[in-house]
């Protein structure tokens, strides 16, 4: 039988690496303490409780979405950057780009009586095909406990190594139940997935709401599902740590994209140093060549 397996939330990013790479999900456990969660689960509330059900045959009928979560509560920033996680994105992520981003941040909450939604991976929001790494990798946070009764994620464990189709699939909802399990997990625990991964939201039997959040991370090079840029105010960002700005996409992915004006858009908004002097953001790797070429063709010192 198909199962997600459980780490502690402190466990090191080598064994979560190696689950990822056999079952392409995971769940830490207990990554928020009894006051963090608290702290999340008021601050959310309000923001979710103030807001219609979604009205969408994908995003669901009974299901609320809600996004920019930085600004709705500073517990989240701090669960997008505890290091185990970020070292687990390292692995993945930096085997294509030179800087990952936050690529999205949503809050679910999944009302009574909600359906199952369709079987999907979530990368081919990126319409190219990618083998040998992934493009982008999600953090559902559980608000709430997640049970099988209540819509816990459903995941097929092993999909990510099944060959690309970039589409929907609809023979994904006769597999047989052994290969088909949930994320159950405790609040404050977190299911690890791999955008590559078959995975829906479940049909919540219940007749109370079930919560979760995704933090999702993507290519620094791609474009973010959540525009960040437009999301959140100066006086916003400014109040944010810088290791989470650069995640927003406040950086300059090797060899200059994303500058402004030849200047790190981190010290062109944030900063204010918009005299800077035009610069290079040219990988290291490429540094000696470029020097060896105009000292053998200019006649330059290296």
């Amino acid at each position: 039988m198909a199962e997600v397996r459980k780490v502690p939330s402190n466990e090191n990013s080598a064994t979560i690496i190696e689950i990822l790479e056999q079952d392409g999900c995971v769940v830490l456990e207990n990554a928020l303490s009894d006051v963090e969660l608290k702290r999340l689960q008021d601050d959310i509330g309000p923001h979710l409780d103030a807001i219609p059900d979604c009205q969408g045959d994908f995003y669901g009928y009974e299901t609320k979405r809600l996004g920019t979560l930085f600004t709705k509560s500073k517990v989240f920033q701090k669960m997008a950057i505890i290091p185990n996680i970020l070292e687990v994105m390292d692995h993945f992520l930096l085997k294509a780009c030179s800087q990952y981003q936050i690529n999205l941040t949503q809050a679910i909450s999944i009302g009574p009586q909600e359906k199952k939604q369709i079987m999907h991976q979530d990368d081919p929001m990126f319409p190219f095909l990618h083998p040998g790494y992934e493009a982008m990798i999600n953090c559902m946070w559980a608000i709430n406990d997640f049970t099988k009764e209540n819509g816990a994620t459903v995941v097929v464990p092993g999909s990510h190594k099944w060959p690309r189709s970039q589409s929907l699939n609809l023979e994904c909802e006769d597999l047989p139940p052994h290969m088909v399990t949930q994320g159950v997990m405790n609040k404050g625990s977190v299911l690890i997935y791999l955008g590559s991964l078959f995975h829906c939201g479940g049909a919540n039997k219940t007749n109370e709401r079930r919560c979760g959040a995704v933090i999702s991370y993507c290519l620094g090079w791609l474009r973010q599902a959540e525009n960040s840029y437009l999301a959140y105010s100066k006086e916003e960002l400014r109040d944010m740590p810088e290791n989470l700005l650069r995640l927003l996409g406040y950086f300059v992915h090797e060899p200059n994209l994303g500058s402004i004006n030849g200047i790190d858009p981190y010290d062109f908004y944030l900063n204010e140093k918009q005299d800077e002097l035009f610069t290079e953001f040219i990988p290291k790797s490429a540094q000696p060549l470029i020097k060896e070429y105009r000292k053998r063709f200019h006649g330059e010192a290296a």
